[in-house]
């Protein structure tokens, strides 16, 4: 496997798309023992993400690169959910190569954009398949 660092873009477009969901779409993760918000922590989870995938190319490398301050800016919406979930692969597919990723503060917030990305599909609001009971699970039920 191979590892680079991502574009600035790349976390700062993540981010601003998990900011701007709003009500049961909220973008929230569990880490550390409480839940946490991405709305209002921006600056902070884009640092996090940044820091993490530094981590990841110097695991890789056998480097020893200092992870400089990151700069969140914001960008207006330009993901669509498919677009954001690529993005979070192509983002883990980079910040995997620590042997604690899946224990990070970073895995925990790619997987919440991720999962919410999903949710946020045309269609899955409305399907039936919470629970699939039989070949005819996905019948509206009428009176």
């Amino acid at each position: 496997m191979s590892a680079y660092l991502v574009p600035d873009y790349h976390i700062n477009a993540l981010v601003s798309w998990a900011r701007d969901r709003h009500g049961s779409g909220a973008v929230s993760y569990y880490w550390g023992g409480r839940r946490r918000e991405v709305r209002g922590d921006e600056k902070r989870i884009a640092s996090v993400l940044y820091a993490e995938n530094v981590r990841s190319v110097n695991s890789r490398y056998k480097e020893h690169d200092p992870a400089h301050g990151f700069k969140f800016q914001y960008v207006s919406n330009v993901l669509n959910p498919i677009d954001v979930i690529k993005g979070c692969h192509g983002y883990g597919y980079q910040a995997c190569e620590t042997d604690d990723w899946e224990q990070s503060e970073a895995f925990a917030i790619i997987a919440a954009i991720s999962q919410s990305a999903i949710r946020a599909l045309p269609g899955y609001e409305d399907s039936n398949a919470w629970c699939i009971s039989g070949p005819n699970f996905n019948l509206k039920e009428t009176a």
